[in-house]
C-alpha cells in the first residue's frame, strides 16, 4: 500500500483493538473504478485475526476532493450496521500527507476497516446463466431469497425529511456523483457505438424524469443503494452476506431492483443478442415476486431512471472493456443495444416485463 505502512498501522491498530498487536501484514485484494481493498492480517495477544481495509484513493464519480471521499467513508461506516447480512464496519482511520495514522482533523486521505466477507460474488451466475435455457432449482432458490430480502427492507418507509431526501435520491440519479452525467463523464470521446448528441438526449430524458417524479416521496424507504452482483457474497452454508452499503440509507425501492435485474439483460445481450432463456425467466421471476409481495405497482413508473442509470454503468468501457465482450463486435454491437434499451425505456416511462424486446432496437 503506498500511503500506509505497516508500523504505522500497527500502532493505530493496537488502538482500535487494545490489545498487543504483532505480525502485521497488508495484501492488496484488487482496485475498482472508485477504490481498493486490501486484506489486513495481524495478531492481537496471539490470536490471528484478519480485517479489510477500503480505500478511496481516486478521482471521477464525485469523489475528486479528499472532503468527498472522507464523506462517503464516514457515511459508510455509520449505516453499514442498519441493514440485515451487512458486513460490519469496525472504524474509519484518516492518513496525513507523510503517511502517519491520525486524527481526522489533519487527514489528507482516509480509509474504512471493516470485516471479511466469506463466500463467492454473484457475477459467475450471471455468466452461466445467460446460457442457459432454463433456471435450475437452485437458480430460482437464489433469486426468490434475494428478492423476497428486498421485498422485506423496503417495507420500512422513511419517517422524517421525506420529501428532501426523496428528491435527492432522483436528482442524484441523473447529476449526482454517481448518476447517469458522472457515469457518462467517464466515457471516452469519440465512440463509434453512441454519439454525443444521442447522449445528450438521454441525459434530456433522464431530466424530464426526474421533474416528473421528484416529488414521490411517500415512497422513500430503506434501501441497499447498491445491490449489484459483486455486493452479495453466497457462503458455502448457502446464506449470503451483504457488502459496500451506498448512498444514503433511504431511498428508492428501484434502485436496489434494477441493481440486480439489470445484469441479467446485460448478460443475455452480451452472450445472445437478446434477452432470452434463463436470464428472461430469472429476471420476470426476480420482478413478479417483489410485485406479489409488496403490491407495488408504481414501481414499475421508477425502474425506467435506474435501468437507465445501471445501463450507461454496464457499456462503460472504463467498467467493462472491450475484452469483456470477446470482441470489438459484439462489445459495440452490446453496448448500443443496451443504450437503445435504457434510452426506449426512459421515453416510455413504465417497465412492462412483457415488451422490453421492443427496447433493444
Amino acid at each position: 500500500m503506498e500511503q500506509i505502512n505497516e508500523s504505522k498501522l500497527k500502532d493505530y491498530l493496537s488502538s482500535v483493538f487494545n490489545g498487543a498487536i504483532t505480525e502485521v501484514k497488508i495484501n492488496k485484494l484488487g482496485s475498482g473504478c472508485v477504490g481498493t481493498g486490501y486484506a489486513v492480517n495481524f495478531k492481537i495477544n496471539g490470536k490471528p485475526h484478519i480485517k479489510i481495509l477500503k480505500t478511496l484513493f481516486t478521482s471521477n464519480l464525485g469523489m475528486d476532493h479528499f472532503s468527498d471521499r472522507a464523506g462517503s467513508l464516514l457515511l459508510a461506516h455509520s449505516h453499514y450496521h442498519k441493514i440485515p447480512r451487512h458486513v460490519n464496519s469496525l472504524d474509519v482511520g484518516g492518513i496525513s500527507e507523510n503517511g502517519s495514522i491520525i486524527s481526522l482533523g489533519k487527514a489528507k486521505e482516509f480509509f474504512l476497516l471493516m470485516d471479511e466477507a466469506q463466500g463467492k460474488d454473484l457475477f459467475k451466475d450471471f455468466a452461466l446463466l445467460a446460457a442457459k435455457e432454463n433456471l435450475s432449482e437452485p437458480d430460482r432458490k437464489k433469486i426468490l431469497e434475494l428478492s423476497h430480502f428486498l421485498a422485506g427492507l423496503h417495507q420500512e418507509k422513511a419517517a422524517e425529511n421525506k420529501d428532501s431526501l426523496y428528491k435527492r435520491t432522483l436528482r442524484s440519479a441523473v447529476g449526482g456523483n454517481t448518476s447517469i452525467m458522472s457515469i457518462i463523464d467517464l466515457y471516452p470521446k469519440d465512440l463509434n457505438w453512441v454519439s454525443e448528441e444521442e447522449l445528450q438526449k438521454i441525459i434530456q430524458e433522464a431530466v424530464n424524469f426526474w421533474t416528473k417524479h421528484r416529488f414521490s416521496s411517500e415512497r422513500l424507504c430503506h434501501v441497499h443503494g447498491d445491490f449489484h452482483p459483486g455486493n452479495i457474497w453466497y457462503k458455502e452454508d448457502g446464506t449470503f452476506a451483504l457488502l459496500d452499503r451506498s448512498g444514503q440509507t433511504y431511498g428508492e425501492a428501484a434502485d436496489d431492483l434494477t441493481a440486480f435485474s439489470i445484469n441479467f439483460i446485460f448478460y443475455s445481450v452480451k452472450e445472445r443478442g437478446l434477452l432470452a432463456g434463463a436470464a428472461k425467466e430469472g429476471l420476470e421471476l426476480f420482478w413478479n415476486n417483489y410485485l406479489e409481495k409488496t403490491k407495488d405497482q408504481e414501481i414499475l413508473c421508477l425502474a425506467p431512471l435506474f435501468f437507465a442509470l445501471r445501463s450507461m454503468v454496464v457499456i462503460n468501457p472504463a467498467f467493462y472493456p472491450d475484452t469483456f465482450f470477446g470482441s470489438k463486435e459484439n462489445a459495440d454491437n452490446t453496448r448500443k443495444k443496451m443504450f437503445n434499451f435504457a434510452y426506449n425505456l426512459l421515453k416510455k416511462g413504465r417497465l412492462e416485463l412483457d415488451s422490453l424486446a421492443d427496447h433493444f432496437q
